[in-house]
Order: structure tokens, then C-alpha cells, then sequence
């Protein structure tokens, strides 16, 4: 216990001290200088999550092989948020070269989805390659749709593995300490609800597929859990990504391109028409809002978390209410404009 509290100091302390350096030396501050950012105007916070992550993960992970693999990622974003790699496109393309290196080198495979047709599928190594590949990759880049408000990516994933910890008791998941990963991720939610601190894309990217690791090693291990309960415990960013390709190509706009039609956009939006508050404010308001309904939804999807119907059934709820939500506030932003 003591050595948690220690931890905690230090893990403060330490974010701390390198905003100060980010902010002195004028690095990685997010200006909010793009169109699709000028919903959430907030001037000079710092993007150090992914710094922070990145520490914590060169301390924690013993598999240096893994630390190659994160640390690219890591620099990848790293280059993205300096704006020295600023084409989605060309980072999509670094993303499944590292990704699919990733999935082939430690062999992680996706083999049973509760379906024997497809589990055949799956049986053939390349469209398992194919597979998790593009599992990660809608993670990773569904992750970083979502990270448009405070609290709502950093507050999402630890809500992930809060349940995690909860029903499977689990301290470590092969090379890492669940406990002390939840432990940072409470504090840099709170930097992040204040305006101290974003996990810009490097901090996104790191996360992301840590997580991805971390579920997809937990259900190969646990045979009982039902692998539509990984799925619901990551659907919201799946489907943001998923949802977005399709709008936009309906819409003739770049799948590749941002916009600020995003759901929590909208709901941004709609809180500040109708409540008189600091935008910073309405800013962390809608991130909790989503999540709040992300915990009402993992609540019951854990407690059936063998049960592949029931995970189901939750998973139809969750993106008919997405559609529900999406369609009145987008209707809310059309007559506000009128």
C-alpha cells in the first residue's frame, strides 16, 4: 500500500514536471489551431499523456521486443502531434506495417468467436493475420475519433479495465500489473478534466493497443469469458470509426478527412446551446456524460460475461442508442443553424 501511494506521488510530481518543460520550451501545446478542434477551444495544454504513458510502460514492461513496438507507435504519434507527419493517410500506413509485424511476431490469434463457420475461417493463418490486423487497427483509429473531449478516451479505457479487474480479480495480465496501469490512468484523468494535460495521438496510439493486447491475451487465457463481452467492452470506438467511413462517404467527403459531426461533438454542441457555462467545462461534461452510459452498459454486460447472447443482445442496444442519440443531436445542430 505504501508503495502505491508512493507511486502516486511520483506519477504526479512527474506530470508536473514535464508540463512545466513542455510549456517553457513552447512543445507539444495544443493551440486548437484546426477546424475540427474549435468546438473545444482551450489554449496552451500540454499533449504529455502519451510521455507519461510511455514512462510508465519503458518501467513496467519487461519484454523488450513489445517496448520496440510500443515506443514506434509511441514516436509515430509522437511526429503527428509536432505536425511533422500531419497526412491520416500516410499514418494509417505506418500503422498496419507496425501492427501486422506486431500480430505475426507474437502470433496473436483471434480463434474462437462463438460462430464454427467463422471459426474455420479464422483456422487459416493469413485471414487471422487479416483479422486481428484490422481489429487493431479500428481500435487504434476509432480511439483517436473519440479523443475529442476531457475524460472521455482516458475515462473510457479505464472503465475497461476497471470491469476487467473487477470480475477476473487479475493483478497482472502476462507483461503488465493491471493495477498499477489503472492507477495512472485515474491520475491523468484528472489532469484531463481539468485542462492540464491531453494524450494527444502518441498517448492514443500507446493506449490503444495495450489495450487491445491486454483484452485479446485475457480472452485467449480465459476460454469461459464470451468474446462479444471484449467486443462490448470496445465498442464505442469501434463503431465511432466504423459509423464516421460510412457518413462520410455517404456525405462524398474523405473517410480520411475530420469534420465535427462526430457524436460527442454533437453533444458539445447541444450542452452549449442550452446551458449558459465555460466551454471548458461543457467540454468535460459531455466526456462524462458518454462514459456514464458506458458504465450503465458494461454494468450489466458483466454480469453475464459468459453469456454470448445476453453480450449480444447489449451490443444491439448499445449501437441502436448510439443511432438514437446520434440522429436527435444531429437534428438539434441542423434547426440550430436554421
Amino acid at each position: 500500500m505504501m508503495f502505491d501511494y508512493l507511486y502516486i506521488i511520483f506519477l504526479t510530481i512527474l506530470i508536473f514536471f514535464v508540463n512545466l518543460i513542455l510549456i517553457k520550451k513552447n512543445l507539444l501545446l495544443n493551440n486548437i489551431g484546426k477546424n475540427h478542434q474549435n468546438f473545444t477551444y482551450i489554449n496552451q495544454v500540454p499533449l504529455s499523456g502519451g510521455i507519461i504513458l510511455m514512462i510508465f510502460f519503458l518501467y513496467f514492461i519487461t519484454d523488450y521486443i513489445l517496448l520496440y513496438f510500443v515506443l514506434s507507435l509511441f514516436i509515430l504519434g509522437l511526429l503527428a502531434d509536432l505536425n511533422f507527419l500531419n497526412s491520416p493517410l500516410k499514418r494509417f500506413f505506418f500503422h498496419i506495417f507496425l501492427i501486422v509485424i506486431l500480430i505475426i511476431y507474437y502470433e496473436i490469434k483471434i480463434v474462437d468467436i462463438r460462430v464454427e463457420a467463422l471459426n474455420e475461417i479464422l483456422k487459416n493463418d493469413l485471414f487471422n493475420i487479416f483479422f486481428c490486423s484490422m481489429c487493431f487497427l479500428v481500435l487504434i483509429n476509432g480511439s483517436n475519433f473519440i479523443d475529442g473531449n476531457n475524460g472521455l478516451s482516458i475515462g473510457y479505457f479505464l472503465i475497461n479495465f476497471l470491469f476487467v479487474y473487477k470480475i477476473l480479480d487479475l493483478n497482472f495480465v502476462g507483461f503488465l500489473n493491471i493495477e498499477y496501469l489503472i492507477i495512472i490512468l485515474c491520475i491523468l484523468l484528472i489532469f484531463n478534466l481539468f485542462n492540464k494535460m491531453y494524450l494527444g495521438d502518441s498517448g492514443i496510439y500507446v493506449l490503444s493497443t495495450i489495450s487491445g493486447l491486454i483484452l485479446i491475451k485475457i480472452y485467449n487465457e480465459n476460454s469461459f469469458i464470451s468474446p462479444y463481452y471484449i467486443v462490448n467492452l470496445l465498442w464505442y470506438p469501434a463503431f465511432e470509426i466504423l459509423f464516421s467511413i460510412i457518413r462520410k462517404i455517404k456525405s462524398k467527403f474523405s473517410p480520411v478527412d475530420p469534420d465535427t459531426l462526430h457524436l460527442h461533438q454533437l453533444i458539445f454542441f447541444y450542452l452549449t446551446k442550452k446551458f449558459d457555462l465555460k466551454k471548458n467545462i461543457i467540454n468535460s461534461i459531455t466526456g462524462l456524460s458518454i462514459n456514464f452510459y458506458m458504465i450503465i452498459s458494461l454494468s450489466f454486460a458483466s454480469t453475464f460475461f459468459e453469456k454470448s447472447n445476453i453480450q449480444i443482445f447489449v451490443l444491439l442496444i448499445n449501437i441502436s442508442n448510439y443511432l438514437l442519440f446520434y440522429l436527435y443531436f444531429y437534428k438539434n445542430k441542423l434547426n440550430a443553424k436554421n
